[in-house]
């Protein structure tokens, strides 16, 4: 460690690519105005024209369905000679994963899902060929192969219309025969990006296997509730369900469905009681996603402007602010080039880039202006500047892209789903890079380095001698301390103990922040309510059972309610509704708000469970499901009647201390006969009063454990492991969150190596990982005291924080370094890194902090992001400007002090003790606190036998 840290010393150190790549640029202004015009109109044209908007990525969704009709009336016969044998086939083939089947009594499906990697379409072929040929179904039923796709309807719609009718008494068939006409009149329109336009028939045909003649029956039903004047008001309606053609604008499609609605309205329907309306488009959330990235770019510039006016030039935050554009812009138009969409995903990631590709381009200007102040010669300015901040600008943007690396390899529907958020941010902090070494430069000479803003004479700036005085202010201490080793050990160790307490508090205050991997906003434009009817209950009851929630519904959320549509999605088993509410800024309610009015007026309904949630980006909450599988139904419903009881109104109890209630307990239907890979089972469904799914889902699974042990179980007449659980995507998400944690060590691995790269140092780069642990107290608290859970978009958030905290280290380390190639004494050298660095480390973290914080004050959704963005931001540069410099004082002291072969026995040492504090549940704070113990007695120790030696 030693030797090595003395060739880094030695080495030249200064980077001539680089400068010479920033003036080859700088002395070409017109090629360099010329390729920056077409980059960022190419952007510009991408954004506004070329890019497709559409709601989500388009994904292979690893799942198939069977589905078809027998109309024997009987589900046990269906589940015997329809469910079974299809389960049969299906589980042979190697590619299945699982197979969920229901059967009722005249119709079923069969839900496979495929391992990851599987060509759905394929394997879905090859299934349906060999149900086909083991000829084992009755002639009477019909079988259907459908490849899912996410969408409004079940089948997976793009968008959705809606046909109701004013008068009450209208039947469902004529409401269908509407349906089917208005399908076709669009059919007639030949719409440009409509590929297929179907009516969603509540009816299923088939056979009477006892007389062999056509039999139809309903199988679902729909409502539309719409609000005409003071008053909110629900139709019997239909829906006609419409594919987009691949890649089409959802923002166009949706203005051909709206004329082509209304024209039929118009030409077709006037003077009937019948109304055609669009029910459901992603149109609407895609252009308030626009608006919103619109608005949050605009006040990001405007606190780049502003803060860079403040801290540095109002001239050198002009450049700022063109260079973020420039970089957007590219970032844009890279993502049109490779086949991306302007999705609610790239929207994510667009507005989360904001805060990050401010940093290479303030810290690339703050170089600039410092140079300037010092010289008259603008090339020799850019080539000081860029030699001085381009080997901490490259480790720091790399550091930064690599965080997001492990996103990338996330498994599943949800990996598919953010494929698009770590590929966007990785591409626009590799082109903020560039955009800062080869157009800054540029931008510079016409902006900052002309003859009258050139030396100490032309340059005023009253923020540059403030902040200066600060910096001093900091560095008092070491140079208090400078000519004494008990002065140095002293502040130094108070240093140490500052920087470890707050660690400290962040795992104590961790304790008590709730963990979600999805949890919901804090406020929604939408919400959705799941009822559960009563087994047993016919196709009308339950539709009588849905009018009384609807009247509910209309008459409580009054003028904030806006429409709702069931999306066909009525059954005889369950119902969803799903409601539009006008937007969080027009009304005072919030949507949890609403959500727990309406679960307390909904109790009231007969005949159903029903469970309000609001609208999320996120999947929705899975129910908390035990399953009893056994062939022996009797005994199976027997056991779910009791862990049912069990279930009802029980307390769970976090380790914080504070208690959840699970809620609505219900037992599957015993009219419909259910299969996990070909497995009967019976179920018992809960939720709970409390949003923290993640944390209740295993909570509830301990009780039940606790309760229903295996010898009570067996006390049934059941096989001991009759007992399983099914969290549905919960189960997934926590599959996609491990893989996030266990990829983090990797992440930091990785990370390690590339800074030791740099730096040629194996200290170092630990050294510069102290950034991470000093935003912890910021994270924590932020999400403890805005009561934000720890979930998915604030794990999203601290991989960005990463770059952005490490940053601050990397510009310290780098220039301390830099100065001791010179020859400086190490506490010369930290203390004038301080005051050289100090005003590029508060720009940027000042410029990223206020340029969130009008997000987090306007956009629900983004709260938790922004939140550990913000906080840990605050926390990490608090501790980086007061606590690091003399950890960099201690990491110099030992590398004169201790050998190579003893700082690997500390590392190894210090790695055992965290993986035994881990092992324990010991205080996470032992672990600091023993490294530094055994770098006191390693220090003791080389002391006396350099003593020895010399003697």
């Amino acid at each position: 460690m030693k030797k090595t840290s003395e060739k880094m010393y030695k080495a030249d150190g200064k980077d001539k690519l680089l400068p010479r790549l920033s003036l080859f640029i700088f002395d070409r202004s017109r090629t360099a105005a010329i390729i920056w015009l077409c980059l960022t109109i190419f952007g510009v044209l991408c954004y506004t024209t070329f890019l497709k908007r559409e709601g989500f990525p388009s994904i292979n969704i690893p799942y198939s369905v069977v589905s078809g009709t027998y109309f024997a009336n009987d589900a046990g016969k269906v589940d015997q000679e329809i469910v079974k044998p299809i389960s049969d086939i299906v589980l042979k083939e190697s590619a299945v994963k699982s197979v969920q089947s229901h059967a009722r009594g005249t119709s079923y499906d069969v839900a496979i899902e495929y391992k990851e990697g599987t060509n759905v379409a394929d394997v879905s072929k090859r299934l349906e060929q060999r149900i086909k040929d083991a000829n084992m179904l009755p002639k009477q039923a019909t079988v259907k192969f459908v490849v899912p796709k996410f969408g409004f309807t079940q089948r997976g719609d793009d968008a959705v219309i809606a046909v109701y009718s004013k008068d009450k008494s209208t039947s469902v068939e004529d409401l269908t025969k509407q349906g089917k006409q208005l399908a076709d009149y669009l059919k007639g329109r030949h719409l440009a990006r409509v590929q297929d336009v179907s009516i969603v028939d509540p009816f299923i045909t088939g056979k009477d296997p006892l007389t062999g003649l056509e039999a139809s029956s309903q199988d679902t039903f729909n409502r539309y509730g719409v609000r005409n004047g003071n008053s909110n008001t629900f139709y019997n309606a239909v829906s006609v369900g419409i594919t987009q053609q691949k890649g089409s604008d959802v923002i166009k499609l949706d203005n051909e469905l709206r004329q082509a609605t209304a024209d039929y309205d118009t030409q077709k329907l006037s003077g009937t009681p019948y109304v055609a309306a669009v029910s459901a488009s992603y149109a609407p959330d895609i252009k308030e996603q626009i608006g919103e990235l619109q608005r949050a770019l605009l006040e990001g510039l405007i606190a780049v402007l502003i803060i860079g006016s403040i801290v540095i030039a109002i001239r050198a935050s002009l450049i700022t602010v063109i260079s973020m554009l420039t970089v957007l812009a590219i970032a844009i138009g890279i993502l049109f080039t490779v086949g991306y969409t302007l999705n609610t995903i790239t929207l994510f990631a667009l507005i989360l880039c904001m805060g990050l590709i401010v940093d290479d381009t303030i810290i690339m200007v703050e170089a600039l202006d410092a140079q300037r102040r010092k010289r008259s010669d603008p090339r020799e300015t850019v080539k000081v500047a860029t030699r001085k901040v381009s080997r901490a600008m490259i480790a720091a943007t790399m550091t930064a892209a690599l965080s997001f690396a492990p996103l990338l390899f996330v498994g599943g529907i949800l990996g598919g789903f953010i494929r698009a958020i770590p590929v966007t941010v990785i591409t626009s902090l590799l082109v903020s890079l560039l955009v800062a070494l080869i157009f800054i430069p540029f931008f510079a000479r016409y902006l900052l380095l002309g003859k009258k803003q050139m030396g100490a004479e032309n340059v005023h700036e009253p923020a540059a001698t403030i902040e200066a005085k600060i910096a001093q202010f900091i560095g008092k201490p070491m140079l208090w301390a400078r000519n004494s080793k008990k002065r140095l050990f002293s502040v130094g160790i108070t240093a140490v103990v500052i920087g470890f307490v707050f660690i400290g508090a962040a795992g104590f205050i961790f304790q008590k922040v709730t963990f979600n991997i999805f949890p919901p906003s804090k406020d929604s434009n939408g919400l959705i309510a799941s009822m559960v009817f009563e087994p047993g209950t016919t196709i009308e009851q339950a539709e009588k059972v849905a009018d009384q929630a609807d009247a509910i519904i209309a008459k409580q959320l009054g003028d904030n309610f806006k429409q709702a549509d069931y999306y066909a999605s009525g059954s005889q088993q369950t119902a969803t509704l799903n409601i539009g509410i006008i937007p969080y800024d027009k009304r005072e309610a919030t949507a949890p708000e609403l959500v727990k009015q309406l679960e307390t007026a909904l109790k009231s309904v007969q005949g159903a469970q029903v469970k309000v949630a609001q609208q999320d980006v996120g999947p929705p909450a899975s129910a908390f499901t035990v399953r009893i599988e056994t062939p022996e139904h009797d005994k199976a419903m027997a056991l779910a009647k009791d862990i049912n009881k069990f279930l009802h109104n029980k307390e769970l109890t976090r380790t914080s201390g504070t208690k959840a209630t699970i809620t609505n307990t219900s037992i599957s239907d015993s009219s419909t006969y259910t299969r996990n890979d070909g497995k009967l089972y019976v179920e018992v469904t809960a939720n709970f009063d409390a949003d923290d799914t993640t944390t209740l889902v295993t909570l509830a699974k301990d009780a039940v454990q606790k309760e229903f042990s295996e010898q009570k179980v067996a006390s049934y007449g059941l096989p001991k492991d009759s007992i399983k659980y099914d969290f549905g995507q919960e189960d997934d998400n926590q599959d996609s969150f491990k893989t996030l944690a266990l990829a983090f060590p990797i992440l930091l691995l990785v990370i390690y190596i590339l800074l030791a790269i740099q730096f040629r140092s194996m200290a170092q780069p630990l050294l510069i990982f102290m950034a991470i642990p000093f935003s912890l107290f910021g994270i924590t608290l932020g999400l403890y005291v805005t009561h934000n859970a720890f979930s998915f978009f604030a794990m999203l958030g601290f991989f960005a924080l990463i770059g952005l905290s490490l940053k601050n280290t990397i510009l310290l380390t780098d220039y301390a370094n830099q100065l001791r190639r010179e020859g400086r004494p190490a506490v010369d050298a930290a203390v004038e890194a301080l005051g050289e660095r100090f005003r590029p480390l508060i720009a940027t973290s000042l410029t990223a902090i206020v340029s969130l914080i009008p997000l987090a004050l306007t956009s629900p959704f983004w709260e938790g992001l922004t939140v550990v963005l913000i906080c840990g931001l605050l926390s990490s540069t608090f501790l980086v400007i007061f606590v690091f410099p003399y950890y960099y004082l201690g990491a110099e002291y030992m590398r004169v002090h201790i050998s190579r072969r003893a700082c690997l026995t500390w590392l190894i040492l210090t790695v055992l003790v965290a993986v035994l504090v881990g092992m324990t549940h010991a205080p996470a704070f032992l672990t600091p606190l023993v490294s530094v113990a055994l770098i006191v007695v390693e220090t003791i120790l080389g002391k006396r036998r350099k003593h020895r030696l010399a003697q």
